[in-house]
């Protein structure tokens, strides 16, 4: 028994000698408020629109759309597998990042107040806004989200699935 207790307590020595270099190991995450293939994004965290928007444009009113291809619809749930969605229903909903128009691969996080990679983008993390809601005024949760990654990798159409 005295064996194995200094053992175990040699080992946790071991550990908190070692701890320090660990964790100076660890590749540093970048945290940023978008993410850029190349460099670094175009816009600064504080951008009130990107360049290619006129804010000075006229507001309200009513704007239609054509949609290519077949004018019909039978669902309103745009990530089915079979059937045809109606067009332009995912405009309703905000995502976690958002596209600009000007720059190739980079996003800006929306629902997402900032996005965690490391330096060999291995994985990334979403840190949501505390102000993003569902339509109840409930909070978007991390729960959320996971859920809807995990359903449509199960059960989404192929181009979600992958």
């Amino acid at each position: 028994m005295a064996i194995k207790r200094r053992t175990v307590m040699a080992g946790g020595a071991a550990l908190w000698v070692v701890a320090p270099a660990i964790l100076r190991a660890q590749p540093k995450a970048h945290v940023s408020h978008g993410m850029a293939m190349h460099g670094e994004p175009k816009y600064s965290a504080n951008a009130a629109t990107p360049d290619y928007v006129n804010s000075n444009a006229p507001k309200g009113g009513n704007a239609k759309f054509g949609a290519p291809g077949t004018s019909t619809f039978d669902s309103l749930h745009p990530f089915i597998i079979k059937g045809v969605p109606a067009a332009g229903i995912s405009q309703l909903w905000e995502t976690l990042c958002w596209h600009a128009r000007d720059e190739a691969f980079t996003v800006y996080g929306m629902i997402a107040e900032t996005i965690e990679w490391p330096e060999d983008r291995s994985w990334v993390a979403f840190n949501l806004r505390p102000q993003a809601k569902w339509h109840d005024g409930s909070p978007i949760t991390v729960e959320d989200v996971i859920w809807s990654f995990d359903t449509l990798k199960a059960k989404g159409s192929p181009t979600f699935a992958s």
